[in-house]
């Protein structure tokens, strides 16, 4: 098993579902509820994650040959993706958007507990939570498990979304805490860290793929018509 290969899937893993990041605007949804209704809502985006990238990790290298998409591609357009992505954390462009979003939700009234988890998942858990970014990552991760056909790095991968997964659950129950240990500029901070991890491993991503493409591609070729 590959250690290597799963603390960089769980430290990217991480570094793009960003809890820290999306914490504010899960405090801001349920700060009007109770501390149980809170509970319940943390566990349900928790799950809900899960769920999504159980999927997208089985589901992606299926999808991936069904469109005829070669691994170094698809591993150079998630690294474009992924740079994208933590150049706009680090400047602060989604936290801005997740501060537009909170603002807006507070002008609705929480009547139901039913219509709070429904406007809670639909934004946290989708696009705020297990975005492109996410989804790109697993897909990668998920097809390196394949190719090495190690069912030992397989489920090790596997118990790493589980575990990221729990760790969002974790952050979003103790939410108000730890805006109180960290503050409103500590939680910044993180998140901007964050995003520099997401643009480096973006461009590890795209050197990689652009070199297995001049090894195994374009050199043979080279060499076949010299």
């Amino acid at each position: 098993m590959d250690k290597l290969l799963i603390s960089n899937f769980a430290a990217s893993l991480f570094a793009l579902l960003n809890p820290l990041g999306v914490l504010p605007i899960f405090i801001g949804y349920s700060a009007g509820e109770k501390r149980k209704v809170q509970r319940w809502l943390a566990l349900f985006v928790a799950l809900t994650a899960l769920v999504l990238l159980l999927v997208f990790f089985f589901a992606g290298s299926s999808l991936l040959r069904f469109f005829g998409i070669s691994l170094d591609s698809f591993r150079i357009a998630g690294g474009i993706l992924l740079l994208i992505i933590g150049i706009g954390i680090v400047k602060g462009d989604s936290s801005k958007a997740a501060k537009d979003l909170a603002a807006e939700d507070q002008k609705s009234d929480f009547r139901q507990a039913q219509l709070v988890y429904r406007k809670i998942v639909i934004p946290l858990a989708m696009p705020l939570l297990v975005g492109p970014g996410v989804i790109a990552n697993v897909v990668l991760y998920a097809s390196e498990a394949e190719a090495k056909k190690d069912n030992a790095l397989f489920a090790g991968l596997i118990g790493t979304i589980i575990v990221i997964c729990f760790l969002v659950f974790v952050i979003f129950l103790s939410g108000r805490w730890l805006q109180k240990v960290v503050g409103d500029v500590g939680l910044n901070i993180v998140t901007r860290i964050l995003g520099l991890l997401v643009a480096a491993i973006g461009v590890q991503f795209i050197i990689t793929g652009l070199s297995n493409i001049i090894v195994h591609s374009i050199t043979p070729e080279i060499l076949k018509n010299q």
